[in-house]
């Protein structure tokens, strides 16, 4: 049976009064099964150099679980005990301050893996995550996979290539935002965005996430109001398309150099 989420997003199995596991993570969520490893070498660069039997030894040690659309998944500051790989759907990781304003980290999709970092340091979670659709996990226990990590040296060498990677996109956003302004920043990340999810129409480069325009300003750094007005300019000057969240990016070429104008 699929563990329920509390309200911080955590998986059950814990005592209400002490947040310590009152089970072991064997009795949380439901088996991985042949098909989910199979699916996870095939899309996480992490495990795709798992033979067989190194296969067989994660499918042993995984569960499977799901949350709906909306789900906070863990929140910044929690303790960590494990990590998920994403296996369906999609997530962001945010930071949210004291008065309720939300910065976008990044947004995770199949293949990806997070809460890795509170797993191998032992520290609290470093952001929190946010299902944006239905989503399914794997998940991994640290008492399971660090041992794994150490018989494994190429998946651990591959997961510290991916935090090397997740470190410089967040060395490059630190940057974006202390030295672009407004314009460039939104259009790099609606660059980024096209070439992670964009699929090419006859009407342009139609980007396959929808994104409200507060999630928008919550990525760039912004308020709503301030992508609004520059997204109203682009819509107008013919450069994107924006509807009902749905993004179509129609002149790549003006966003690119928008891109690179560094004037704030």
């Amino acid at each position: 049976m699929a563990p329920k989420s509390s309200g911080s997003g955590k998986i059950d199995g814990t005592d209400p009064n002490t947040g310590k596991e009152s089970a072991t993570p064997s009795t949380l969520g439901t088996l991985a099964t042949a098909m989910d490893i199979a699916e996870l070498r095939k899309r996480s660069v992490i495990f795709s150099a798992l033979d067989e039997e190194e296969a067989a030894t994660v499918m042993k040690m995984a569960r499977m679980v799901q949350h709906p659309a909306r789900h906070t998944v863990f929140q910044e500051g929690e303790p960590g005990d494990h990590l998920l790989v994403v296996m369906q759907g999609r997530v962001k990781v945010s930071l949210v301050s004291q008065d309720g304003k939300e910065a976008i980290l990044s947004i995770l999709e199949p293949g990806d893996v997070f809460g890795e970092m509170a797993l191998l340091d032992g520290e609290a979670r470093s952001a929190s995550v946010t299902t944006m659709e239905p989503c399914s996990f794997l998940v991994l226990w640290r008492r399971d996979f660090l041992p794994f990590l150490e018989r494994n040296p190429r998946a651990a060498l591959k997961l510290l290539a991916a935090l090397s990677k997740r470190l410089r996109a967040t060395n490059d956003m630190v940057g974006n935002l202390s030295f672009l302004n407004l314009p460039a920043r939104l259009a790099r990340i609606l660059i980024n965005l096209g070439q992670q999810y964009g699929k090419l129409t006859a009407e342009g480069i139609a980007i396959g996430l929808k994104l409200s325009q507060e999630e928008l300003g919550n990525l760039v750094g912004v308020s709503r109001e301030s992508v609004n007005r520059q997204v109203r300019h682009w819509v107008e000057a013919g450069v994107l398309d924006y509807t009902h969240g749905t993004i179509v990016l129609k002149n790549s070429d003006l966003l690119f150099r928008e891109a690179l104008n560094s004037e704030r």
